[in-house]
């Protein structure tokens, strides 16, 4: 992206990919008109297919395949793993891009490169633009769009006459997107070059070019769609998953690589939907990225080890896609409140718990960098008074009477080890549902282990209070301490 003289715009890079039987010429040839009008705004950049220096055409062939004898056939994209391959190698050697412009099969790849970006690491796009456009056929992609609306800028440009991509399959995949922008000529299959169309590309793309991308999302992969901390980026834990999700924060503009931190809220681990609400969102506010992450709980029918699986995979997800999202990957933390605060402990005390089969990510470390617990669940043995809070063993578990042993596994003040990271802790000393002796035994175990720990135990307080902004007297400034500490731990770089 280029400043454009005399305006506050700057000039896109945009993808664009041609149809069935088409190149990257006669693609050319079919935008010259729309190409004049946007000139200023947009470099147009069109690639030929992987498939024509082969003699073939096309980004991939729709094949029916039976999977099983008397089995209904199932549609199938061939090629389709090839075009993905060569498309992040060229984005790779040839990028950045702000956007992707796609015509006929080319706007189905376009639609999926967005959707692809949502379930797994691939380049992120800040806007698309599709044109006599369809959503992908095949039932291997069908998981991506359904993961919830595409919350990447689109237009969408169909013809009412159009009887190769039918207009209603056009509008069908709109909708997919959560905020659509959609013009309509009379014309059929075609690039259409009416007034209407030139006025509203016009528009989209002056849009696009004045909102600032990050300078963090510069990357040589692809570029972060550009996004103020109450409009996070959300991204599934796992492939083919609507959910555990987590919601990436991003500061409106910051130079990178930041730190970041992952946060778990609290809920007993009946939900991961309790306490440290926003607390994500504020963490971007104050220059770090912030990402909330949901995780396995009695409520959703997944309990210990899920719960322990998405923890260490959101971090995993974290280092792996950290270029993309301007993340430093040796700085990258964990917050938890309540029940929250025990899945953090857990992940930094015994980060190399066996990941599941299909984390892909699994020889990425989960450890955090460094550690912050706010009024944390910590043990769940029995043996000592008051003991861990009623019901959130049964639910972390899954099952009641379960018996000490099990018990002494999760409770994390008996497993901190020297060279644990760094503690940031607090609690308060009349919290009536997580008592106070569960901060002061872990803050113990970091000092017999010479961790770095920092607790401090507010003389009152109710147990839930989140980030407690508002909050009167020294409490209410906890997250003032807590950013004194990062910024000792993590200076500026």
């Amino acid at each position: 992206m280029s400043r454009v003289p005399g305006d506050e715009m700057t000039k896109l890079r945009v993808l664009c990919l041609h149809g069935y039987h088409g190149s990257g010429e006669v693609l050319r040839g079919q935008l010259r008109g729309w190409a004049r009008e946007v000139a200023e705004l947009a470099e147009l950049v069109c690639v030929d297919a992987p498939s024509i220096a082969d003699g073939d055409f096309g980004w991939w062939h729709a094949r029916a395949d039976v999977p099983a004898p008397g089995a209904p056939p199932v549609k199938r994209y061939r090629g389709w793993s090839r075009t993905r391959a060569w498309i992040a190698r060229y984005v790779a050697e040839h990028g950045p891009f702000d956007g992707v412009l796609g015509f006929s099969q080319g706007a189905a790849l376009a639609a999926l490169l967005v959707a692809l970006a949502v379930v797994e690491p691939a380049p992120l796009l800040r806007f698309a633009i599709m044109i006599g456009g369809f959503q992908s056929a095949d039932a291997r992609h069908a998981p991506w769009f359904a993961a919830g609306p595409l919350a990447v800028p689109s237009l969408h440009v169909i013809g009412r006459a159009d009887s190769i991509v039918s207009p209603a399959a056009s509008h069908a995949l709109a909708a997919r997107f959560a905020a659509p922008v959609v013009v309509e000529h009379d014309g059929g299959h075609v690039i259409a070059d009416t007034p209407a169309v030139r006025t509203a590309s016009r528009a989209f793309l002056t849009h696009m070019a004045r909102r600032p991308a990050p300078r963090h999302a510069r990357v040589a992969d692809g570029a972060t769609p550009a996004r103020s901390p109450s409009a996070p980026i959300e991204i599934p834990l796992w492939p083919g998953r609507a959910h555990p999700v987590m919601r990436i924060y991003l500061p409106d503009a910051a130079a990178g690589p930041l730190p970041a931190m992952v946060v778990f809220r609290g809920g007993g681990y009946a939900s991961s939907n309790g306490s440290g609400a926003g607390a994500a969102a504020w963490l971007a506010r104050h220059g770090m990225i912030g990402i909330e992450a949901e995780y396995g709980t009695r409520s959703t029918g997944a309990t210990y080890r899920a719960s322990y699986a998405d923890a260490a995979r959101a971090v995993r997800l974290v280092r792996a896609r950290a270029s993309e999202w301007g993340i430093d990957p040796t700085r990258v933390g964990v917050l938890g409140f309540s029940a929250g605060g025990h899945l953090a402990s857990l992940l930094s005390t015994q980060p190399a718990r066996p990941a599941p089969a299909e984390d892909d990510l699994a020889r990425i470390s989960a450890r955090p960098d460094l550690v912050v617990l706010a009024y944390p669940l910590i043990s769940f043995i029995d043996g000592y008074a008051p003991g861990a809070f009623a019901g959130s063993v049964e639910s972390f578990f899954g099952e009641d009477d379960v018996d000490e042993a099990r018990r002494r596994q999760f409770s994390n003040e008996l497993h901190v080890e020297p060279g644990h990271p760094p503690v940031f802790l607090w609690t308060t000393a009349d919290d009536a549902i997580v008592p106070a002796s569960h901060a002061e035994r872990f803050a113990d175990a970091c000092r017999r282990a010479h961790v770095p720990v920092a607790f401090t135990m507010y003389p009152h307080g109710p147990h839930g209070l989140g980030l407690a902004l508002g909050q009167p007297g020294a409490l209410g400034a906890w997250t003032t301490e807590m950013l004194r500490w990062l910024a000792a731990r993590w200076p500026a770089r």
